[in-house]
């Protein structure tokens, strides 16, 4: 290790950023993997929509009770006016119940990555709307959801996988 690190301070590949400071940040950065990253951003952003999701169920397609009074009388959503009652409560806290589980499950098993990161993105947006004090949360999960639909899910995802194997037009 302490070798490589050596040869690390000495190659003229990493001295392309200026000077020592520059080597230090391409020495980080091999800890540091983006495919880490992407992989960290895909947890990170599944975990909160995962636990309230799972939260929302009584049994297989069974919504409990508390799901659906939220929707019902607690939860509004804040518009200038506002604020207004969500339309269709039931069926409102059934697809968002839905959505909770299925799209966090897309986005660790890196599976149309970028569409479940958007789907997360505008419940993240509708959430805002609903609770207004919760944006530092908020925010993150925001920046999260912009920071995979932007970059992707990294090559520990089934999205590359299924890329990797799919025969393109012209191929032979």
């Amino acid at each position: 290790m302490l070798t490589s690190i050596r040869k690390f301070f000495h190659n003229p590949v990493t001295r392309g950023k200026t000077g020592w400071l520059g080597r230090i940040d391409g020495l980080i950065a091999t800890f540091a993997p983006t495919s880490l990253a992407q992989l960290a951003l895909r947890f990170g952003l599944a975990v909160p929509f995962w636990r309230s999701g799972m939260s929302k169920w009584d049994g297989f397609l069974q919504l409990n009770d508390v799901a659906i009074l939220l929707f019902a009388s607690e939860f509004k959503l804040h518009l200038p006016g506002g604020p207004y009652d969500f339309p269709a409560p039931a069926v409102m806290a059934f697809a968002v119940a839905c959505a909770e589980v299925l799209l966090p499950i897309l986005l660790v098993l890196g599976l149309m990555t970028r569409l479940a990161a958007l789907g997360l993105l505008a419940m993240t947006i509708i959430i805002q709307l609903t609770v207004p004090d919760g944006w530092p949360i908020h925010l993150t999960w925001a920046a999260m959801a912009l920071g995979v639909i932007t970059w992707g899910p990294g090559k520990w995802a089934l999205d590359r996988w299924i890329a990797a194997r799919t025969p393109h037009p012209g191929d032979e």
